[in-house]
């Protein structure tokens, strides 16, 4: 029985994991989080409330004096958010592979979405774990997890949707000419 190759991942959509890895990545860089938490305190509420902190950040070691096990519960939640954003861009490339900018800006922005929200599952279950909740506070967790981490990704996935339209856009452009 023959098997088809899956389709490779096109310019944007490879830009939208590149660009997924930076987030996280500047996220684990904490002179650039503190200090922007401390210019828009609003972004701390989450984690005064028991959620996770904005988006999964990617991190060499602890923070601090975090334990190991946070560091591997958010390292993780890296891991999901992008297996979750390549799964997304691997079924779409499947319909349209060379997408138009609008197109891959809202492919960008909401593989960006769902992945956060992967992400920062993981991260709400550890912590629930960890802080040996109860089911309806395990619960409620979840629940505000989804819908805070839907939120905070709206600010990346403006991002990363704006850096795949412009590598949609250029790669049209020079197939063009």
């Amino acid at each position: 029985m023959p098997t088809k190759t899956p389709p490779a991942l096109g310019r944007s959509d490879v830009a939208t994991l590149v660009m997924l890895l930076v987030v996280a990545v500047l996220a684990g860089i904490w002179p650039l989080t503190g200090t922007l938490t401390t210019w828009v305190p609003y972004i701390a509420i989450p984690a005064a409330a028991g959620l996770p902190f904005l988006w999964p950040p990617l991190r060499l070691m602890p923070l601090g004096e975090t334990t190991w096990a946070f560091w591997i519960a958010d390292t993780v939640g890296v891991l999901v958010m992008l297996a979750v954003a390549w799964a997304m861009l691997r079924a779409a490339s499947r319909k349209r592979l060379r997408p138009h900018a609008g197109r891959a800006f809202g492919r960008g922005m909401w593989v960006t979405i769902v992945a956060m929200i992967a992400g920062n599952l993981v991260r709400a279950v550890f912590m629930s774990f960890a802080v040996h909740a109860d089911l309806g506070t395990y619960l409620a967790t979840l629940a505000a997890g989804i819908l805070i981490s839907a939120l905070t990704a709206i600010v990346p996935g403006l991002l990363v949707g704006a850096v795949a339209a412009l590598v949609s856009a250029t790669a049209r452009s020079a197939r063009v000419a």
